[in-house]
């Protein structure tokens, strides 16, 4: 093989992945979007009029390390009942009064792709997260109110039980 064939074959692939980067980039912002997005003190207002369901989907140990959003409901993604509890509360409340929060926005994204590709429209990104990215400082940095894991599992198992 010579090295003309080697450099042909490396910008070919080179060409592919870029189209696939590309591409996967294309889809992404099409389902953003369309999907409604919240900086965190408007999803703290809303929450605080009762017009949304804020859910944290942070592992567990992010939620000891930080705290969580007060008012907000730890469903943990990185749980293997996610799945059951995020359908439970889909059964109870409609996708257009529900935001996700991460802590940066990547994970929100991932889930709202996930459920639009599902049928389920209208969950609301609070991509800045509680860590905060380039759309914005994130809910800790702004200085808003956070509960410990007990508070939100509590405030989380109070709605459950009016169900």
């Amino acid at each position: 093989m010579s090295l003309s064939d080697v450099t042909f074959r490396h910008r070919r692939l080179g060409r592919s992945l870029a189209c696939a980067i590309l591409g996967w980039f294309a889809l992404t912002m099409a389902a953003l979007s369309d999907t409604p997005i919240l900086s965190a003190p408007e999803a703290e207002a809303k929450l605080q009029s009762g017009e949304i369901v804020l859910i944290d989907i942070r592992s567990r140990g992010e939620w000891q390390d930080t705290g969580v959003a007060e008012g907000a409901w730890p469903v943990s993604m990185h749980e293997p009942d996610f799945g059951e509890r995020f359908r439970a509360i889909l059964d109870q409340v409609s996708p257009d009064k529900i935001a996700l929060i991460c802590a940066t926005g990547g994970r929100t994204a991932h889930v709202v792709q996930m459920l639009r590709q599902a049928g389920i429209e209208g969950v609301a990104d609070v991509s800045e997260g509680m860590m905060g990215n380039p759309r914005g400082a994130g809910w800790i940095a702004r200085g808003q109110s956070v509960v410990s894991l007990d508070a939100a599992t509590a405030t989380y198992e109070d709605a459950q039980a009016k169900w």
